[in-house]
């Protein structure tokens, strides 16, 4: 049969723009302001700009992204990061450095989707070294509107559906009848 329709886009703008000299768009609020209202009037479907890990205030993007009309913002992409060729030392990437994701840098995603949900009124799709149903649980309870999961597909494609698994079992054990009972609980004071 047909494919269903599309129901967005999302806006990489956290990859580094090689010709720029590695910035990414999502690095500079205003660079990404511009995208994303360049974008909004484009499409009446869902637009969620992916935000850059590799800034010093995760909150200044996420703003300009939902001032200019996203949807939803989606973090944390990749770390910039560098890895040596162990016989040469010299960078093993060709562009010497690349992106470094999985469960190293989950608890720093954590703590930007925690900022971010803290300040930004936005849907949130949390990523980061998510590889299990409790890491999932940590992200919604960091505010995560959603999850998405990355390299945890690559120890086995089926991660997805073994997370979501995972995550139905974690809400049953606490007793909890959705993900709204535990959604921003690392937010709030008791």
């Amino acid at each position: 049969g047909p494919l269903p329709p599309i129901p967005g886009y999302e806006l990489n703008v956290s990859c580094p723009n090689v010709a720029a000299g590695g910035l990414s768009i999502g690095a500079d609020p205003e660079a990404l302001y511009e995208l994303v209202s360049a974008a909004r009037p484009l499409t009446a479907r869902l637009l969620i700009a992916k935000l850059t890990p590799n800034v010093t205030d995760i909150v200044a993007p996420a703003r300009a992204a939902a001032e200019a009309g996203a949807d939803a913002v989606s973090l944390v992409n990749t770390f910039k990061a560098l890895v040596l060729d162990p016989a040469s030392l010299r960078p093993f990437l060709g562009n010497r450095t690349g992106g470094l994701c999985g469960p190293a840098i989950r608890p720093i995603a954590l703590r930007m989707v925690a900022e971010v949900a803290m300040s930004v009124d936005l849907p949130l799709i949390g990523m980061g070294g998510v590889t299990s149903g409790l890491e999932a649980l940590e992200m919604i309870a960091c505010g995560a509107t959603a999850v998405a999961v990355g390299a945890a597909t690559l120890a086995g494609p089926r991660a997805p559906q073994r997370i979501l698994e995972e995550l139905r079992a974690e809400l049953a054990a606490r007793r909890l009848a959705g993900l709204d009972d535990v959604r921003g609980k690392a937010l709030r004071d008791s």
